[in-house]
């Protein structure tokens, strides 16, 4: 399926080398032999005045692909019993495309392949259970039917619930260049001009250590972050500190915590006359108060210098990790929500009068 894309033009130059003669003081891009004049200060000399660089671009390039088995097993109502069970097994996957006709910036616009990975919304496994059970005391039951005020307590309960689980989606580890270079011919401007494209439009990625564990022990719960920074490293770069190839951590490569919870509900139906009859109920949505948490609420590490206790820097260029990189929150109905999914255990009492 096509899918919505973004890429970027007039990148600059591969190796990325600053121009001296450009009047922005930018990289060497490639519209700027469109826009190369005389200089009207040092004749013989030529300047670029390019005034546009590097451009967003919007395209039906993006690609989609879903799989999916579903099962399902399923108790028609019978002795009072009824039951549905569901299951998915799914797999979303494209390059970038977020949903809502938007997407990411591809990391290398050269390579929209490299940014395929699961979609933000892949869920990979998915089980729904329900049930209901009528008790069997009270008129048409096998006991205590017609038996009067008996019949009244005991009779009409139905005891029903719904169970949830599923896998977390994906999540994504970003490589933030909104700092500075601290040296060379691009000091002062911004770190993206360290890509072997400078391009300013996209998500960069940090690159994968083999072997490090992904997840932290704890997995996101009492404050502890769910993943673990020291599984990432800056791609390598060259003798003047430009990156000489882009981050290989993948789009989606970690997951979210899964989710479950239990629903239950108990209902009596009293009928006190022949057009008459009263409905009484509990429901408690997630019975078992169980902590359903959300996404961490930072996964960006940071590029640049460490600094000191006073403040200064020092050492090469590295990662730099946020205090609260990698920790969880919320949860997965955010704030300001008061019904749902993902919100701490709720009684809630219902009484009806039919006629």
């Amino acid at each position: 399926m096509r899918l919505f894309s973004r890429g970027a033009v007039n990148l600059c130059v591969s190796p990325v080398t600053f121009d001296p003669t450009n009047v922005n003081g930018d990289c060497v891009r490639t519209l700027d032999p469109f826009y190369t004049f005389p200089d009207p200060n040092n004749l013989g000399t030529t300047i670029v005045n390019d005034p546009y660089g590097s451009v967003d671009y919007k395209s039906d390039t993006g690609q989609s692909t879903y799989h999916a088995l579903a099962l399902a097993l399923e108790r028609k109502f019978s002795d009072g019993l009824s039951f549905q069970t569901r299951y998915t097994l799914a797999h979303s996957i494209n390059d970038g495309a977020v949903g809502g006709g938007e997407a990411n910036g591809q990391e290398n616009v050269n390579c929209r392949q490299c940014d395929k990975g699961p979609s933000v919304f892949d869920v990979r496994h998915n089980v729904t259970v329900n049930a209901t059970y009528e008790l069997p005391f009270g008129a048409g039951k096998k006991y205590l039917a017609n038996t009067g005020v008996p019949e009244k307590i005991i009779g009409g309960w139905v005891v029903s619930g719904l169970g949830i689980w599923h896998t977390g989606h994906p999540l994504t580890v970003t490589l933030g260049l909104g700092g500075t270079i601290d040296s060379g011919p691009f000091t002062g401007l911004p770190q993206t001009f360290l890509l072997p494209d400078g391009n300013d439009q996209t998500n960069q990625r940090p690159d994968i250590i083999p072997g490090v564990p992904l997840y932290l022990p704890g997995q996101g719960h009492n404050g502890l972050p769910l993943i673990n920074p020291a599984a990432f490293q800056a791609p390598p770069v060259d003798a003047n500190g430009n990156f000489t190839r882009f981050g290989n951590a993948g789009n989606g490569i970690a997951r979210a915590l899964n989710i479950w919870q239990v629903d239950l509900a108990i209902m009596k139906t009293t009928k006190l006359t022949e057009r008459l009859s009263v409905e009484f109920g509990i429901q408690a949505f997630n019975v078992f108060n169980h902590d359903q948490f959300g996404d961490p609420g930072n996964l960006q590490l940071n590029y640049g210098q460490q600094t000191d206790a006073q403040g200064n820097p020092f050492g090469s260029d590295t990662i730099l990790v946020p205090s609260d990189f990698g920790i969880i929150s919320n949860t997965v109905n955010g704030l300001g929500t008061n019904t749902g999914t993902g919100l701490p255990r709720q009684l809630q009492f219902m009484l009806r009068l039919k006629f």
